[in-house]
């Protein structure tokens, strides 16, 4: 998997890459931003860049909807009094990906959702009495 990230690079690919990697926090190489911690591979945010006509905000938009995607499929977590909604990772992918322009991907027939938050943990009853 090749992973590269230098904004100042001659080569103007790996300089677009790089931008499109800056946008969406995918700047580290071995923490990324999939659900399982990896990073986009350089050859599909190519793809998404070729796709958008070299044009870095919609290729942001792409990279947005694909981890959307990748990250609906994670399950929200419960062990005892703490508990992670990883579901809600997707919703904001989804969301900056609209905000781009792009279907999330997410079934959405108006393009937009609305996703409703409601704390689960051992300071849920304090948050509630605020």
């Amino acid at each position: 998997m090749a992973f590269t990230y230098n904004l100042e690079s001659a080569d103007p690919t790996t300089a677009r890459i790089s931008r499109v990697r800056l946008e969406i926090g995918d700047t580290t190489e071995g923490a990324g931003v999939r659900p399982e911690g990896t990073n986009l591979q350089d050859a599909e945010i190519a793809v998404w860049l070729s796709d958008a006509e070299n044009v870095i905000a919609p290729t942001v938009g792409a990279c947005c909807a694909a981890l959307a995607r990748m990250w609906a499929v994670a399950a929200d977590i419960q062990v005892g009094e703490r508990s992670e909604r990883l579901s809600q990772v997707a919703a904001a992918w989804a969301k900056r990906a609209s905000a781009l322009g792009v279907d999330g991907g997410l079934g959405s027939s108006s393009g937009a959702f609305s996703a409703g938050l409601n704390r689960d943990d051992g300071y849920a009853a304090a948050a509630e009495e605020s």
